[in-house]
């Protein structure tokens, strides 16, 4: 990222999922896309397709619908930030708070770049906003925009 330059939120797979195929909340996460800056570690593109893959695994989507969806993925306009930065303080993270490595490479970077990291995964948000490290850090995708 260049010197001063800032995005306004950094987003999860949670998020960018909603934005390529209908979910609850999917209004609100493309009202989101439409209205902020985002970004997320590079490695999002990666996970949002695992998601595809096991929801067409899980016959909750259509094969063509998830190759529709993975089509898109590279176009919703989603600033990347590369993951390798962040994958230290994720770690220091992940064992602080008893969370997945891959969560917390979000978190890292929502805190790297002064950001808030919005999410709809709610277990993760309360876990992370009682540590001191990234509290008031991570934001609900309903309660941010809801």
């Amino acid at each position: 990222m260049p010197p001063g330059h800032r995005v306004a939120i950094v987003v999860d797979a949670s998020i960018v999922i909603k934005w390529l195929v209908d979910e609850d909340d999917s209004p609100l996460a493309l009202a989101l896309r439409a209205t902020q800056n985002t970004s997320a570690p590079d490695f999002v593109l990666i996970e949002c397709r695992n998601v595809l893959l096991t929801k067409t695994r899980k016959k909750l989507l259509l094969p063509g619908d998830a190759m529709r969806a993975e089509n898109t993925i590279g176009g919703v306009g989603l600033e990347l930030l590369p993951s390798q930065r962040f994958l230290t303080e994720a770690f220091a993270l992940a064992l602080e708070l008893g969370e997945p490595i891959y969560d917390c490479v979000y978190l890292a970077a929502a805190i790297a770049t002064e950001c808030k990291l919005v999410t709809a995964d709610a277990r993760f948000a309360k876990t992370a906003n009682r540590f001191a490290a990234s509290k008031d850090r991570v934001a609900l995708l309903n309660s941010f925009i809801g």
